[in-house]
């Protein structure tokens, strides 16, 4: 095994794509939430640190020509993959640096009105924080967006032994990552299987375990090996972050910011009275069991005016997606239960969408959602986090790059499905 910084870096980490991450969608969200963003319609500049072999990054450059997209890795292996996927699909609005975050803020590298960070906060040592930290306060543009995924309290807690017992388990068994994950992994089910009082007193754990068992090991071996493993709460990392001269907007998941759809019922009188931000953040993630975040951060956020806020939403444009259902009643199964979608909002919504492509101008005067356009903004975001609908981008531009992507995503067998139109990806 072998490690740098006391993170694994005999393996590479498995292609996972994550829709919240992309210029268009960040975008979107932080509009509906009230602030102005980049313009995409122009040039601009889009950074992700820790980018692995950088999936993420190259679906965000195939489908958004108007980007500039540079991913940031340590890992020697990641990023020449990254490369050679890049070369052989032929995008050319993207680059791919081998570096620590250290060195990369030390070097000339011009600013971002898009800084991305995702697996990489909870598994950093506090100098790489520090450094990703001055990243984002020297490099990021006025109004800029800043993404961060991490782990989080109280959901994480249930993790805690699992991840002590692999950490521990890699420490001596003279292995490659792979191989350790497995025997960890395998000396955690002896336990489970021989009632030991911690899969007993908590049966949760024990269904945790099992679905880490239908993970890849490489995949485990990023997340549990490092030295570093430390969740957080919120409140405190958005006080952290807050010193890189960036504000805490909301969540990349727009379920998140409606509490109407993802904080049981009950606790939301809490919430309306709880004193202060960082409590009501406090508050979801204990009434939600939250295990991770993906926040979104601003600097120098600029708010719009009502009537601001309403034009910028009317210049949407929506599309349903291949996996929208039949128009009518719907139920979504979200992280606190399932919630009835009626039918009569549902309805004329995805029946439009089913007709053509609609911008939220034209929908807002359906008759249901008429005077509503709160309500047409929920229903649409719920629809969007399910994946049944998308907005477009409204730049035009050449997508080549993306055709030589799927390319390689076929051939490679990977489910993912790219959306040139709506600058995202659908994975199967």
């Amino acid at each position: 095994m072998s490690r740098r910084d006391g993170y694994v870096v005999d393996v590479t980490y498995p292609l996972h794509f994550y829709k919240e991450m992309q210029p268009l969608w960040l975008n979107y969200v932080l509009n509906t939430l009230g602030c102005v963003t980049p313009d995409i319609g122009k040039q601009y500049s889009y950074c992700e640190l820790g980018c692995g072999v950088g999936i993420n990054l190259l679906v965000a450059a195939a489908c958004n020509p108007q980007g500039h997209f540079v991913g940031v890795d340590f890992n020697h292996d990641h990023i020449i993959a990254a490369r050679e996927i890049a070369q052989k699909a032929g995008i050319k609005n993207i680059e791919f640096i081998e570096s620590s975050f250290d060195a990369f803020a030390k070097r000339e590298h011009g600013r971002f009105d898009f800084i991305v960070s995702h697996g990489v906060w909870s598994w950093l040592p506090a100098e790489a924080k520090g450094a990703l930290m001055q990243i984002v306060h020297e490099s990021l543009n006025p109004q800029g967006i800043f993404y961060l995924q991490y782990m989080c309290y109280p959901g994480a807690a249930r993790l805690i032994a699992l991840q002590k017992m692999l950490h521990e388990v890699s420490l001596v068994s003279g292995v490659g990552s792979t191989e350790s994950i497995s025997q960890g992994m395998a000396l955690l089910r002896k336990l489970a299987d021989a009632g030991a009082g911690l899969f007993v007193d908590n049966p949760e754990i024990e269904k945790e375990l099992t679905a880490l068992e239908k993970e890849h090991p490489a995949y485990l071996a990023h997340d549990f090996l490092t030295h570093h493993w430390q969740p957080q709460h919120s409140s405190d990392v958005h006080r952290i972050i807050s010193q890189a001269g960036v504000s805490y907007i909301g969540s990349a998941n727009c379920l998140e910011n409606m509490d109407a759809l993802s904080v049981p019922g009950n606790v939301q009188p809490l919430l309306a009275s709880a004193a202060s931000r960082s409590l009501k953040e406090v508050i979801r993630d204990i009434a939600r069991n939250q295990s991770q975040r993906v926040d979104i951060f601003q600097k120098e956020p600029r708010t719009f005016t009502s009537a601001e806020h309403l034009a910028s939403l009317d210049r949407y444009t929506f599309k349903a997606t291949d996996t929208m259902p039949t128009p009518g009643a719907v139920v979504f199964n979200t992280p606190i239960g399932k919630i009835p979608g009626p039918a009569d909002l549902l309805t004329p919504l995805m029946s439009s969408l089913k007709l053509k492509e609609q911008q939220f101008a034209d929908m807002r005067q359906l008759p249901v959602f008429r005077k509503e356009p709160g309500l047409l903004l929920q229903t649409l975001n719920l629809l969007m986090w399910a994946g049944y609908v998308h907005p477009l981008r409204a730049e035009g531009g050449d997508t080549g790059g993306a055709v030589g992507l799927q390319n390689w995503l076929s051939e490679q067998k990977i489910p993912l499905t790219l959306m040139p139109e709506c600058g995202n990806a659908m994975i199967l």
